[in-house]
């Protein structure tokens, strides 16, 4: 999507897809972060906008601050939302849709938000860090540019580095892939990068360099930035060509569990693609759910002729598939209930019923 001109725009469907993940998401990161050991909080929208779209429907600062207010239980940890937005147009706006917001719901003591008005994110990430509420603070980033520009991966480094913080990022492809081979982006691509073997995807086409530059992508948030989880989503536009890479890095389990929970939300099938042009009124893709017999196939391939834990079960389908925890205990149950059994329980709880799976639960595979 190119830059828009105006203060306000259109929301067009693949962003609604990706607010529904980013309310989702923060609707879990809140209390998971707030009622534990963390007294404060920091969330960053790096590319705010005006936070009204022209229907009305909320832009992304709305949204955080929403979660925020809308919560069951209070949020007890001092929340600091920073929102940086280059223009200054934009920025006013937002400044009133803000006000409009508190001035409605009432803004609890525990809620701060600072808006950087004319400053590129570039600009206001170190003074972000250098406030006295960001020390030992856990973050999570929300980097949503328009191109490929202003979202180093150095910055990405720096928050992933920090504890129990976390990036969503917006990897804008379908602008990286137009303009790779050009020389006056180089610099650019080495930022967004953090290096040059990008190059070598510069003489590759179609589905290839797409599918390189997406895992090379995904690679440098693990090995430089120190990701110990990455995930992404796949936006396409109204010709069913992928537009962009929402990509999520995090180093906790509980951190990827909630955003696959939130990326469900939006696309059923655990592929993780949203397009326009499957379904343009209706966010989430109904399809039948999960495949159990996928989930089954990964499963055996994984534990072949081995006894093991459902806790191993568990953490192998949330960290190395795309399906969820509430996900693979219906599979083993129809795997458990089949004639003849696909899998043997050995060792279990005495009054267990069959069918379920506590942690307790130690399974043999053929």
């Amino acid at each position: 999507m190119a830059a828009p001109a105006t203060a306000i725009w259109t929301l067009d469907p693949h962003t609604q897809a990706k607010h529904v993940i980013l309310r989702k998401y923060v609707d879990q990161w809140l209390p998971i972060l707030s009622h534990g050991r963390f007294p404060k909080v920091v969330f960053i929208d790096g590319f705010a906008g005006p936070g009204v779209y022209e229907d009305g429907s909320d832009g992304s600062p709305i949204i955080a601050l929403k979660a925020f207010l809308d919560h069951a239980s209070p949020i007890t940890a001092q929340v600091h939302f920073h929102f940086v937005e280059e223009k200054g147009q934009r920025a006013d706006v937002l400044a009133r849709e803000i006000s409009k917001l508190l001035e409605a719901r009432g803004k609890p003591s525990n809620l701060h938000y600072t808006i950087y008005a004319g400053e590129t994110f570039v600009e206001a990430y170190p003074k972000i860090i250098a406030a006295k509420s960001s020390s030992s603070a856990p973050m999570l980033a929300f980097i949503d540019p328009f191109g490929w520009t202003g979202a180093p991966i150095s910055i990405v480094e720096d928050i992933l580095g920090r504890q129990s913080s976390e990036v969503l990022m917006n990897f804008m492809f379908e602008e990286i892939n137009r303009f790779l081979a050009q020389p006056e982006q180089a610099d650019n691509f080495d930022a967004l990068f953090g290096g040059p073997d990008w190059r070598r995807f510069i003489h590759t086409k179609g589905t290839e360099r797409k599918v390189g530059i997406r895992e090379y992508y995904a690679e440098r948030l693990s090995t430089l930035a120190g990701a110990r989880f990455v995930r992404f989503f796949e936006m396409r536009n109204s010709r069913d060509l992928t537009d962009y890479f929402l990509f999520f890095a995090t180093k906790s389990q509980k951190g990827l569990l909630a955003m696959k929970r939130a990326m469900w939300r939006v696309d059923d099938s655990g592929a993780f693609i949203f397009s326009d042009a499957t379904n343009p009124n209706q966010l989430v893709l109904l399809d039948g759910g999960p495949d159990g017999r996928e989930i089954e196939r990964q499963i055996l391939r994984q534990f072949k002729g081995q006894v093991v834990k459902v806790p191993e079960i568990m953490q192998f389908v949330v960290e190395e598939t795309a399906y969820l925890d509430t996900h693979f205990k219906s599979v083993l149950k129809a795997m458990e209930e089949a004639t003849p059994p696909r899998l043997e329980v050995v060792d279990a709880p005495q009054r267990r019923r069959r069918g379920t799976f506590p942690d307790t639960v130690t399974i043999r595979f053929p």
